[in-house]
């Protein structure tokens, strides 16, 4: 009876944090967002710590690089693009007028179409109607969907700058809330998911940046009218898996045929092409082992958060899977031999007295004390040194 009363406790704590994450699952998503940009960007930030500079500086220095040359990135291009939206929107206006002539004499099918819509000369009385109300509301709902989510991401980072900073914090803190025999196993899955993930995300900010640079320079070259314009939406198309490549495509195609015709169409359909090839076979496999994981998962979880979130869900979706492969992996793992010591975390206790042993012979150095250990924290360090030989030991003769 009481076994029975606890499955239905646990079954009930499980359907009801399952309803609060629903709940509140914009924050969760903020909260995730924020732990994979951190993990995203702690490569460069140890990369700079390890020669010299403290943490807090390296940090402060890897968000600003990467945050303010975003920024600056999108003020250097808003010049060109105001100019090739307002040329784009020129072009459609004297399509417009053309086709309108031209269907109105042409056969029976083109003249019922032309019937319905409006004449050139009352697209200004159009823009003062209500259809013009209905346009300034569209207008108002994409700017206000563009101020939330440059809002969620200032929020993001600022989360990411508090998960950098308190890192070993959090990770002590949740491993607390479990039992000692499993916290090198479950800081071995956190560390490795979080570590996937960062990778994952990085490997899709590059490519796409990458993207962006190649396609302008291309687009230049062959003669392109919006190149900046159709440049920034390849970049964007190729972060959603799978429907990417066949909008950036399409963006492409149509951008080269309203630029020239269908022979510079077809030249800047090529070129997006290749690059996005040459980003997929030679520049991903350096960065991120994409054929690690499934592509059915992550297709069933587009195929959900897309219903839920729309567009972002095709950004976020590929994370998910990426986390759940991980988590499913490690504990098959654990599942199968049970109460072996993961390498792995004795690799990292490792890597952490050497780093603190570094840090105060560095301390000891600065004080004038020629890098010299007090006996007391020399003895620690030994038996710190002693007690993890002993564990790496017993790892190795674990069957």
């Amino acid at each position: 009876m009481k076994r029975l009363a606890l499955y239905a406790l646990v079954v009930a704590a499980t359907l009801a944090f399952l309803v609060a994450v629903w709940q509140f699952r914009g924050v969760f998503i903020l909260l995730a967002l924020s732990l994979i940009l951190t993990a995203a960007l702690r490569p460069s930030v140890d990369f700079l710590a390890a020669r010299g500079l403290r943490a807090v500086w390296a940090r402060a220095a890897v968000y600003l690089l990467v945050f303010g040359g975003l920024v600056i990135g999108i003020y250097l291009v808003s010049g060109p693009l105001l100019a090739e939206l307002q040329l784009l929107t020129n072009y459609l206006v004297i399509l417009y007028d053309s086709t309108h002539s031209a269907w109105t004499d042409g056969t029976a099918l083109q003249q019922s179409i032309i019937g319905r819509l409006p004449a050139p000369n009352e697209l200004d009385e159009l823009a003062t109607g209500p259809a013009g109300l209905s346009f300034l509301r569209l207008i108002f709902g994409v700017t206000q969907s563009v101020a939330s989510l440059v809002g969620g991401l200032v929020i993001v980072i600022i989360l990411s700058l508090y998960w950098s900073a308190d890192r070993n914090d959090f990770e002590r803190l949740w491993l607390s809330l479990l039992p000692a025999g499993r916290r090198i196993e479950a800081r071995a899955i956190w560390q490795t998911a979080e570590a996937s993930l960062g990778d994952y995300l990085r490997s899709e900010a590059i490519q796409a940046f990458l993207a962006v640079i190649k396609l302008v320079l291309g687009y230049h070259i062959i003669g392109l009218d919006y190149p900046w314009m159709t440049a920034l939406i390849t970049g964007i198309s190729w972060l959603i898996p799978l429907a990417g490549f066949l909008i950036a495509g399409l963006a492409a195609f149509i951008s080269g045929f309203a630029s020239a015709g269908l022979v510079l169409a077809l030249e800047a359909l090529a070129l997006t092409a290749g690059v996005l090839v040459f980003l997929e076979l030679v520049v991903e496999p350096r960065l991120f082992n994409r054929r690690r994981f499934s592509g059915v998962l992550i297709t069933l979880a587009i195929i959900i958060l897309v219903e839920a979130y729309g567009m972002v869900g095709f950004v976020v979706a590929p994370l998910i899977a990426v986390a759940i492969q991980v988590l499913a992996e490690h504990i098959i793992r654990v599942i199968r031999s049970p109460g072996v010591t993961p390498s792995v975390g004795i690799d990292i206790l490792e890597q952490r007295l050497a780093a603190v042993n570094g840090r105060f012979t560095k301390t000891a150095a600065a004080e004038g004390e020629d890098g010299q250990l007090t006996p007391e924290a020399a003895n620690l360090l030994a038996r710190l040194e002693d007690l993890l030989s002993a564990a790496r030991e017993i790892a190795v003769k674990e069957p």
